[in-house]
């Protein structure tokens, strides 16, 4: 339930890859459990060209006062509810590959991973104090988006401030805080937008959408280089 919090949607075949090893039973038997207290919800949404079926599950309501009050979750991590748009929960549900794949990684140089943030938090916050702004001319605007920037340690691209679709705060082997900034490609992506994204700074991964019948599967893998070749 702390995994599918943080990540606002996740995909039921990554829960139980996850944290079932795969096995079907064991995770079939808590999510009608789950779902039969009010705890989780379930839909399913049709993606891509094909029409390929893709299974995710969010927190209820209830689920999500019941896992803050239960005190499991890190000082300052933000924990979703319900569903987003159907256009918007594909997208959602492939950060999880995306954050494997990068964790992976950290936790290999030692590290450990402390909290994420995705870029609806971001979007919560920055456009918030913007809009306090909004009426007080571009040069105020502006200058608010370079405090902002500093604040959250954001990258300005052409003027405006960057905000990626995930960010990985973490501690390293050393015991210094640091943070990788993430972008989920598309296949709705433009050259011109993902070359934006990289000089910001952000590490880019590509989904890679394959069909069984009509069931989707997704593999994530990184393309920042190739992106800086375009």
């Amino acid at each position: 339930m702390l995994e599918i919090g943080r990540f606002r949607t996740m995909d039921q075949d990554d829960i139980q890859r996850v944290f079932y090893g795969g096995v079907e039973h064991p995770f079939r038997d808590d999510l009608r459990h789950l779902a039969g207290q009010g705890l989780l919800e379930k839909r399913s949404i049709t993606v891509g060209k094909n029409r390929d079926i893709r299974h995710v599950l969010v927190l209820s309501k209830l689920g999500k006062r019941l896992l803050v009050r239960q005190g499991d979750v890190e000082h300052g991590q933000a924990i979703y509810a319900g569903f987003v748009k159907p256009s918007e929960a594909s997208h959602d549900a492939s950060i999880y590959r995306m954050y494997e794949a990068e964790a992976k990684g950290i936790e290999g140089r030692g590290g450990s991973i402390r909290r994420i943030v995705l870029d609806f938090e971001f979007k919560k916050k920055v456009y918030a104090e913007l809009n306090k702004v909004g009426d007080y001319g571009e040069i105020a605007y502006a200058r608010r988006q370079e405090e902002l920037a500093q604040l959250y340690d954001l990258p300005m691209v052409n003027g405006k401030l960057a905000l990626p679709d995930l960010r990985i705060e973490y501690e390293t082997a050393e015991g210094d805080r640091a943070h990788t900034d993430l972008e989920l490609a598309t296949e709705h992506y433009r050259p011109g937008h993902m070359s934006q994204k990289t000089r910001a700074g952000f590490k880019l991964y590509g989904v890679n959408t394959t069909s069984r019948g009509r069931r989707a599967g997704w593999e994530g893998r990184e393309i920042t280089a190739d992106v800086l070749t375009l």
